[in-house]
């Protein structure tokens, strides 16, 4: 077949600069998957009557030197192809997410030198090849290439496009990162079964983070009630800015993560901004960077109508318009009910704290065996020396908001105690533990304050509250064994510094 000759006039200029432009590996990859899903959308009725399973997949396949990325969807048609190689030239329907003409020149030369574009358009008998060499191009002032055109069968259909001499070659680091980005930024069609996004041989999924379930941190705060009524942080919201409708959801993350996105930003059902490396998280809403609401609050905001940028990593707006922006989006998400009585804003400043509350019951009780079995180990082994006894004090003013722990042995010394700890949960409380012996000295009740402020910011992890707890336990033991056994004096001394210090110590910002 007769081969055709592409005019690249308008775009030859512009080719040797764009591999400086600041960009990353996964929104470059994204202008080319961009590209497939419009095809596929543009023509999945024709898609679908060839084959009514018909699924969309795009394969990137990432090399030392190379990487290539196809598809099985429509192809370049003739009718489009020149334009498909022109820079700024967009296409018909700019409705889509291929709406400025450039997505695929700038990734393609930003990636690479050379890079090729092997086609075959659906109801068309040839495939198109055609290949851009960007040193050469400068070099001999090149305008026009040659594409190459076989014959082909009718009812098939792709696009692969081949990156060689790389400028940008993907780490190992940097291929998990444009996994995960290209998961995130395609969420929504990646886990549905019509289209299969392939990096390296493995289908993306997109992992939702799990939403904070718990009581309004008021209810503890005040003493309304003991337990409070489980609350489901999540909430959907909808409003206009700027005659343009936007919607959306804002949640609380099950566990705290320092490094998340915050919002993530879409336009058209594909991500914008909002990643780990370039988070939307505006101060009005998630404070300064040492905030604990940066750690929690997340959520999706969809803004079809916006602006974008050619490059698809950010939208077109200034600060003030930013601004303005985010002022309507605290005003949406800022309280769960339309009576204005529960705060998701403050909420998710108490999430370490007060809400960890049903955690710290729960991750106790399962710690309670491991404790024992360690507490009774460590001190077992010890050697007896009976000295003058010495009595301790032995009153504690139970805390109103407690929980106790089943009694457990632990024999120290030739001398076996029932140990037995109480959860208490008071934030305002003086003393981190304390400790009750009984009239036989056989039993010890250690009431350890899991809301103390030393405990709160030190120990918030299932380990490190049972690594504490047994710590205490050691405490707890030895002190009454020095007191009784041995006649040490004033032995409660050392705990009463303690709890000095510990209270001393300024809490976490």
């Amino acid at each position: 077949m007769k081969n055709e000759r592409l005019d690249i006039t308008p775009t030859v200029g512009l080719l040797a600069l764009l591999k400086n432009m600041r960009y990353t590996e996964w929104y470059a990859l994204g202008e080319f998957v961009d590209n497939s899903i419009q095809s596929y959308r543009l023509n999945k009725k024709v898609l679908k009557k060839l084959d009514p399973l018909f699924k969309l997949k795009i394969k990137i396949d990432i090399f030392s030197n190379e990487i290539t990325i196809r598809d099985n969807a429509a192809g370049i048609g003739h009718d489009r192809y020149a334009a498909a190689f022109e820079t700024g030239k967009p296409p018909p329907d700019s409705t889509g997410l291929s709406e400025f003409g450039v997505g695929m020149k700038i990734a393609a030369c930003w990636f690479a030198d050379k890079w090729k574009v092997h086609t075959k358009a659906i109801g068309e008998t040839a495939y198109r090849l055609v290949e851009f060499d960007i040193n050469r191009i400068r070099e001999r002032n090149i305008t026009t290439l040659d594409v190459l055109r076989s014959p082909a069968k009718l009812n098939t259909h792709y696009t692969i496009v081949t990156l060689s001499k790389l400028n940008h070659k993907p780490k190992t680091t940097t291929v998990t990162k444009i996994k995960e980005h290209l998961a995130s930024m395609y969420r929504h069609l990646v886990n549905k079964a019509e289209i299969d996004i392939i990096v390296d041989h493995k289908s993306l999924r997109y992992e939702k983070p799990k939403i904070r379930t718990s009581g309004y941190y008021k209810e503890w705060e005040d003493g309304i009630v003991k337990k409070p009524k489980p609350i489901k942080w999540y909430k959907e919201f909808e409003f206009d800015f700027d005659d343009m409708p936007i919607n959306g959801f804002v949640a609380m993350r099950e566990k705290g993560r320092v490094k998340q996105p915050g919002f993530s930003l879409f336009r058209r059902g594909r991500l914008i901004t909002g990643t780990e490396e370039n988070p939307f998280k505006p101060e009005k809403i998630f404070g300064q960077s040492n905030d604990r609401r940066q750690q929690v609050i997340f959520g999706e905001i969809h803004m079809d109508d916006m602006p974008v940028a050619f490059s698809k990593n950010d939208f077109v707006w200034d600060e003030v318009k930013k601004n303005k922006f985010i002022t309507k989006l605290h005003e949406a998400i800022q309280f769960m009910d339309k009576k204005k009585s529960i705060d998701f804003i403050k909420q998710s400043r108490h999430w370490s704290e007060d809400l960890e509350r049903d955690d710290i019951r729960e991750e106790s009780k399962k710690g309670l065996e491991q404790v024992e079995k360690f507490t009774a180990r460590g001190l077992e082994k010890a050697t007896d020396e009976k000295k003058k006894v010495v009595p301790l004090t032995t009153k504690h003013e139970v805390a109103k908001d407690r929980e106790k722990g089943r009694p457990f042995p632990v024999s120290y010394l030739g001398k076996e105690y029932q140990v037995q700890f109480t959860y208490e949960y008071d934030p305002n409380a003086a003393e981190l533990y304390d400790i009750q012996v009984s009239s036989d000295k056989k039993k010890i009740d250690i009431f350890l304050n899991l809301k103390h402020t030393f405990a709160s910011r030190f120990f918030t992890t299932t380990n490190e509250r049972n690594g504490f707890t047994i710590f205490i336990a050691y405490l707890a033991v030895c002190e009454v064994h020095l007191a009784y056994k041995e006649g040490v004096k004033e032995i409660s001394m050392i705990r009463n510094r303690i709890n000095e210090i510990c209270q001393n110590i300024p809490p976490r910002t």
